[in-house]
């Protein structure tokens, strides 16, 4: 017996050396990151800018401004796409290291746009853009502009989404289960209103605002689904399941504004992202939506996930960016 102890210790502590000498590695197969870093700070949408002066009041500042900070469609009011703060180059301390979201532009010997990862802190994404000239600078920040937004959108996304994963107060419904969801992260404010077979609605109130998340399921129809039969099947739901405060009135989606629709892919399928605003026909409600319109060909199915903010006071780019997280943590 002694001896056979003794060899299992010796195996236990070769497995815990070979275990400890063995690098981690990230499903892919490639290597983790395991650098100790500080966390990031800095909020959805916040962005630091790092030009220099000469830049700032020049052709490159005003493209930036043009760009980065446009009003955001799909909103009511008047809403940037970040919230920018700007400085120099020689005054990025330790501190600012630390932000969540930098874009760093200056001329150089060399022209590239590059986006790193967890550089200074964790979660960090970083977009530097170099070039010779001005002139070739200012057709880097527009020639990039939409890829680059996107980035840092996706990325304030995913810290949305890892920030859900990792609390008490996200769960997915079981009304989701039912329409086959395997997983949709929802806070826990989020209460069930309406449960029908091929229709969910979760609700929530905040200090300033009511937030809906509707999940509805359609059989799967020959070619692309339009913008007109989009706005039909919200329109059907909003006339017969959301009343405003006067007699006679029901939600719509408001056309003098067009809602505007682009593709995407969610949970692995085929997806068209649709923004636009809501009204609330004989009352005097109305807000911003978004929806994403999945072809399930697996299932036959067409399934659409709304989101509908209402915040007359409320800033709302923030809160449909965290209501998007949430729709796009869907796993079918």
């Amino acid at each position: 017996m002694k001896p056979r102890i003794i060899h299992s210790r010796f195996f236990l502590f070769l497995f815990l050396l070979l275990g400890c000498s063995t690098p981690e590695t990230n499903p892919d197969g490639t290597k983790k990151d395991t650098r100790i870093l500080p966390p990031s700070s800095g909020t959805h949408s916040e962005l630091l800018l790092v030009m220099p002066d000469e830049l700032w009041i020049g052709p490159a500042g005003e493209a930036f401004r043009e760009l980065y900070l446009a009003d955001q469609e799909g909103l009511p009011q008047s809403e940037a796409y970040f919230d920018a703060s700007r400085v120099e180059p020689k005054e990025v301390n330790r501190i600012l290291q630390k932000t969540k979201s930098i874009m760093w532009v200056e001329k150089s010997d060399t022209s590239f746009v590059k986006m790193q990862k967890d550089l200074w802190a964790r979660p960090q994404r970083i977009v530097r853009m170099t070039a010779q000239s001005e002139k070739e600078l200012v057709e880097e920040i527009k020639g990039s502009a939409k890829q680059v937004i996107n980035a840092f959108k996706e990325h304030d996304m995913s810290v949305i989404q890892s920030r859900l994963r990792k609390s008490a107060y996200a769960y997915t419904h079981e009304n989701l289960k039912k329409i086959g969801i395997k997983k949709m992260l929802l806070h826990k404010g989020f209460d069930s209103t309406l449960d029908k077979e091929n229709l969910k609605i979760f609700a929530t109130k905040t200090v300033k605002t009511i937030q809906y998340i509707m999940v509805s399921e359609r059989p799967m129809t020959e070619g692309m689904v339009s913008m007109d039969d989009i706005i039909a099947h919200r329109d059907s739901i909003g006339k017969k399941y959301f009343e405003g405060t006067h007699e006679d009135s029901y939600m719509e989606t408001e056309l003098l504004i067009p809602p505007f629709t682009e593709t995407t892919e969610i949970s692995g399928m085929f997806a068209l992202e649709t923004r636009g605003l809501w009204r609330m026909e004989n009352d005097f409600m109305g807000g911003p939506f978004l929806s994403y319109t999945i072809y399930d060909e697996k299932n036959n199915r067409i399934l659409t996930v709304e989101s509908l903010l209402y915040g007359p006071t409320a800033k709302k780019r923030n809160v449909i960016l965290e209501m998007e997280a949430m729709m796009r943590s869907i796993v079918l």
